[in-house]
């Protein structure tokens, strides 16, 4: 089973480091709770050659050794780009830390095969957690930011996506197990590419965040 050495950081400032265990890494898309906005942005994609889902939201399971805390990820001669999205750590089945993520991508082999796509890159996430129950009942005050080569290209609240609890219902998701949330709106709806993805997740309820970014380098 793989696993990875994280730090549970709590609302009292005490610092727990543990290794977690896990056995599934799935990653979730068109998960807004806003299903027209949804549906807008489905037809945004097609557009431009991505096919429509199947169903909203979808899920996709990937090999659990594309999880990776690396701040550095080899990427191929064709477009692609990380997003910013909230990522829970289960145990059991129940959602045990949350902390934030990228879910690069290859946009161009996305036009032909979304899960092939999601296969092909890292799944980025810092070794820095926050216990999901401190969180919880702000949930939706949570903000979600991602930064691309000093830009800002996504901004949102953690409202804009389904919650937790939801996610990880429609996933069937059970075990120990990474549940990546899907991702929010582009700024202006410009999908950005380029080499640096500063992710980040802020608790204004707490005063607190997680900061976390990686580079990207032509294989």
């Amino acid at each position: 089973m793989p696993s990875l050495d994280i730090v549970a950081v709590l609302a009292s400032g005490e610092v727990i480091p543990r290794r977690f265990s896990y056995d599934r890494l799935v990653l979730a898309g068109w998960s807004g709770r806003d299903r027209d906005e949804v549906m807008a942005h489905v037809e945004e994609l097609k557009r431009i050659g991505v096919p429509p889902p199947s169903e909203v939201p979808q899920f996709f399971r990937v090999g659990p050794n594309l999880l990776t805390t690396s701040r550095r990820t080899g990427v191929l001669e064709s477009r692609n780009s990380g997003e910013v999205e909230y990522v829970i750590l289960l145990e059991g089945g129940r959602p045990r830390y949350v902390t934030v993520g990228s879910d690069h991508t290859d946009r161009d082999v996305e036009r032909t095969s979304i899960p092939l796509s999601k296969q092909l890159y890292p799944k980025v996430i810092p070794p820095i957690v926050w216990p999901y129950e401190e969180v919880v009942d702000h949930w939706d005050e949570l903000i979600l930011e991602l930064k691309v080569d000093g830009t800002l290209a996504q901004s949102s609240k953690a409202e804009r996506l389904l919650r937790a609890e939801e996610l990880i219902d429609r996933a069937g998701v059970e075990g120990n197990a990474v549940l990546f949330s899907g991702s929010i709106p582009w700024i202006n709806g410009e999908m950005r590419f380029g080499r640096e993805y500063r992710m980040e997740i802020r608790d204004p309820v707490l005063g607190r965040g997680i900061i976390y970014s990686y580079i990207t380098r032509r294989a």
